[in-house]
Order: structure tokens, then C-alpha cells, then sequence
């Protein structure tokens, strides 16, 4: 998509309509713009998630691009009979991919996550403050 994106431009186009209602044109300089802006954020999330580096950025990056990318790929309200239900099942697909990026997202292979270690710290800091008091008063 980032390298020939001359070849999406079709499935892009789904977009003009939502993009003549936010008042932008969306003609084939700008479709080429979005589908390179897709390839390479699939590129570098992909490549993040792969290397472990920040995977739950990285898995939620992957999970929100794939939506507008399922959206284009299978236009189920443009159709009836079976080419909707070939949409649709490739809609399903697409959801397991966005089901599977978001497990990986939420995946914290045994690292909480950074709220959570700021409430244990707060907590850790309040039982300190506690026995010092404790240890005062006795």
C-alpha cells in the first residue's frame, strides 16, 4: 500500500463521500496520501509488535487501522445476495484480526500496567507513612 498505492485507490474512494461531509476533497492525490499513511502505520505498529516494543501501543494501533481497511475491503451495504455475504464474512475475518490486535494490546505478560503501578506506589507510600506513625507512637 505504501510502496504502489495506485492499486487501493478504488477501495479509498469508499471514504470520499465521509470526507465531502467533513468538507475535504478526497480525489486520488489524497486517497494516494491515506492508503501510504495506512502502509506504513500497519508497517511500523506491525514491526513494533513483532520486535515487543511497546506491543500495547502497537496492538491498539493495529486493531484501529484495520477497521477503516475492513470497511473498504468488503462494502457489504453496496451489495445483496452473496457477494453481501462474502463482505460479510470477510467483515468477520477482519474482526478476528481486530479481536486479536486488541489482545495483544491488553496483553501485559506479567507488567502491570502503569496505572496500576501508580496506585501500588501510592498504596506502598501510604503503608509506609503508617508504620513510621506507628513506630513514633510506641
Amino acid at each position: 500500500a505504501f510502496a504502489r498505492p495506485a492499486g487501493h485507490r478504488e477501495r479509498a474512494q469508499t471514504f470520499a463521500p465521509l470526507a465531502k461531509k467533513a468538507g475535504m476533497e478526497f480525489d486520488e492525490t489524497t486517497a494516494d496520501l491515506a492508503t501510504r499513511g495506512l502502509g506504513v502505520g500497519f508497517a511500523l505498529a506491525g514491526l513494533a509488535l513483532a520486535t515487543g516494543k511497546c506491543p500495547r501501543v502497537a496492538g491498539g494501533v493495529l486493531a484501529a487501522l484495520e477497521v477503516p481497511v475492513a470497511l473498504a475491503n468488503n462494502p457489504f451495504w453496496r451489495h445483496r445476495g452473496e457477494r453481501r455475504r462474502a463482505d460479510l464474512a470477510g467483515l468477520a475475518v477482519s474482526a478476528g484480526l481486530v479481536g486479536g490486535a486488541l489482545i495483544a494490546a491488553g496483553d501485559r505478560a506479567g507488567k502491570p500496567s502503569l496505572s496500576w503501578r501508580i496506585a501500588a506506589a501510592r498504596r506502598h507510600r501510604e503503608a509506609l507513612a503508617e508504620a513510621r506513625l506507628s513506630a513514633r507512637v510506641a
